[in-house]
């Protein structure tokens, strides 16, 4: 081979790629504009293959290019996070770490998280992000997060999940004086068959909390009474606190409003609805060192 790829002719490929035009990415690299059309020359010759047509003044993407250019961020990244590893070993973690949780079990879980974990670890920056499973588990396959707190069994297939807590998935219902005629009046328990035709709010179809319930619907041949949809959960919540429906979700979803007598919460019963909560990470992306300090605090408090 008279060319050996390395990490200079990837990063001058990618800014190309990026700036669609030599001149732009020479600029970016503060490099003259030959210097980096070489790089991209010799990258074909090597291959025997053309990285980018032009169209106007842009310079774009082939069909080989789009494949490099995925390998290539892929082992700058691995390259760049393996530097940081190696610096971090020998020292105190720092940083930036972006956590993702669903709204209720982050507002029961993580302000207890988040605060043993800075007396430890001070100098970490934690960024939170909350919202439903099927969002969480999107925003960290493509690296907006780099742990996440998720329900159920998300399909994006670089995800690796630990499971943490099976948790129970019941009715949540308005107050009793809320909904005139209200068939759960009284009730503690409700069956599946029941809660199903009740005029219900569900999340979107992205959302793994839909599919549970849903799957659990097939299985009793049982179609789910939907007359609303929202990604919110404080809205959802809200909605039914007005009487405008009911939901599932689990029960430490919805403590503090049980407890002040603004919601109630019905075990479903048969079958149980159990939702699986996991802590997961991306299995082609090297974690820092403020990242596993992170996991193994929250393995430590949820376990």
């Amino acid at each position: 081979m008279t060319f050996e790829l390395d990490t200079k002719a990837l990063k001058y490929f990618v800014a190309v790629a990026t700036y669609k035009s030599f001149t732009l990415a020479a600029v970016h690299l503060r490099m003259t504009q030959p210097a980096v059309t070489r790089q991209i020359q010799a990258i074909e010759r090597e291959f025997g293959v053309r990285l980018f047509r032009r169209q106007g003044r842009q310079m774009l993407l082939s069909e080989a290019g789009d494949v490099l250019l995925e390998q290539a961020r892929d082992i700058l990244e691995r390259i760049d996070s393996a530097g940081k590893l190696v610096k971090e070993s020998a020292s105190e973690p720092t940083g930036r770490i972006a956590i993702g949780a669903p709204t209720a079990t982050g507002e029961l879980y993580l302000p207890a998280i988040i605060s043993s974990y800075r007396k430890k670890y001070p100098r970490v920056f934690i960024h939170v992000e909350t919202g439903y499973t099927g969002d969480l588990a999107e925003m960290l396959a493509v690296g907006k997060l780099d742990l996440a707190l998720i329900f159920g069994t998300p399909t994006h297939g670089d995800l690796e999940l630990q499971l943490l807590v099976d948790v129970e998935m019941g009715l949540i219902a308005p107050a009793a004086s809320v909904m005139r005629n209200d068939p759960t009046q009284g009730k503690t328990e409700i069956t599946l068959a029941e809660a199903a035709t009740l005029p219900l709010i569900f999340p979107s179809r992205a959302q793994t909390l839909r599919t549970a319930v849903e799957q659990a619907c097939r299985q009793i041949n049982a179609e789910p009474n939907i007359i609303m949809e929202s990604d919110s959960l404080g809205i959802s919540k809200a909605l039914v606190k007005t009487g405008m429906g009911f939901m599932f979700l689990g029960a430490n979803g919805v403590i503090q409003e049980v407890e002040r007598g603004e919601l109630r919460y019905l075990r479903i019963n048969p079958p149980d609805i159990h939702w699986h909560l996991s802590l997961a990470t991306r299995r082609s992306k090297s974690l820092s060192l403020a990242t596993r300090l992170m996991m193994q605090e929250i393995l430590e408090t949820l376990r």
